[in-house]
C-alpha cells in the first residue's frame, strides 16, 4: 500500500467563514492517522477551498471513516453547513516525491510560496497501468523545472489518482496530478505566455493518449 495525498476541492457558501470551516478538520487531526492536513482558498476562485491530506494509504483513510465513524460523522456535521456543493471533488493521488513539499507553503513563508495544481483528466483505460504517461509527465516536469523559466522554485510533485472513476464533465476519468512551485501567481501567468512554455506543454499533450482535458489553479496552503 503506497502513501497517498487525499485531494478535495470544496465550494463554500457565499457567507461561509473559511476559518470556521477549517476548524472542522481539527476532528480529523485529533482522531485519525493523517500525516498532514493542508488547506488553502483557491487564488482564482476564493469561494473554493483545496484540502490536501497525506495518508499512509488510501485504505488508511477509508479505515478511519469506518473505525471512527462517530468522529467522521461529527466532522461531516461540522463541515457541511459551510459547503455550497456536495459531494466535493475528492480523490487520492500517489504523488512523488512524497510527502509533497511543494504543498508546504506555510502561508506563503515556505520555499514555495505558491503551488500551481494541475488536474489532467484521462480516459480510465488509457495507458492501462499508467506507466508510460507517468514517465512522459516526469520528463515534462523535469524539462520545465530544469529550464530557464523565471519564477519556478524547483519544487514539484506528480502522480496518478488511485481512482479511475473521478467525474469529469459527466464522464469517468483518471487524474494525473502535477504540482509546480512558483514564487508568485503572476510569475506563472507571465511565463505561460512565452513560446517556450507553450511549446513544452504542446509537446507533452501531443505525446499522450486518452487525454480529455484539464483544470488548473493556484494555492498557498497552511497547516491545519
Amino acid at each position: 500500500m503506497a502513501p497517498v495525498t487525499e485531494i478535495v476541492l470544496h465550494t463554500l457558501k457565499p457567507d461561509a467563514d473559511v476559518e470556521s470551516f477549517y476548524s472542522a478538520f481539527s476532528i480529523i487531526k485529533e482522531k485519525s492517522s493523517a500525516r498532514a492536513i493542508r488547506a488553502s482558498t483557491v487564488h482564482e476562485h476564493p469561494e473554493q477551498v483545496g484540502i490536501f491530506m497525506d495518508w499512509d494509504s488510501a485504505e488508511a483513510h477509508h479505515a478511519f471513516r469506518t473505525r471512527e465513524a462517530a468522529s467522521y460523522n461529527a466532522f461531516l456535521d461540522a463541515a457541511r453547513p459551510h459547503c455550497a456543493k456536495l459531494p466535493p471533488l475528492l480523490f487520492h493521488a500517489q504523488l512523488a516525491p512524497f510527502p509533497p513539499a511543494v504543498l508546504d507553503n506555510a502561508g506563503g513563508k515556505g520555499r514555495t510560496p505558491v503551488a500551481q495544481v494541475l488536474f489532467m483528466y484521462f480516459a480510465p483505460d488509457a495507458d492501462a497501468d499508467g506507466a508510460e504517461t507517468l514517465a512522459r509527465a516526469q520528463n515534462f516536469v523535469a524539462k520545465l523545472v530544469g529550464g530557464e523559466f523565471a519564477g519556478l522554485t524547483g519544487e514539484s510533485s506528480l502522480g496518478w489518482s488511485v481512482e479511475r472513476d473521478v467525474d469529469y464533465k459527466g464522464e469517468k476519468a483518471r487524474v494525473l496530478v502535477v504540482i509546480l512551485g512558483w514564487e508568485s501567481v503572476q510569475a506563472h501567468l507571465e511565463v505561460r505566455e512565452t513560446d517556450a512554455w507553450k511549446d513544452a506543454v504542446g509537446e507533452f499533450r501531443g505525446a499522450v493518449e486518452g487525454f480529455k482535458g484539464y483544470e488548473a489553479f493556484h494555492v498557498t496552503t497552511k497547516d491545519l
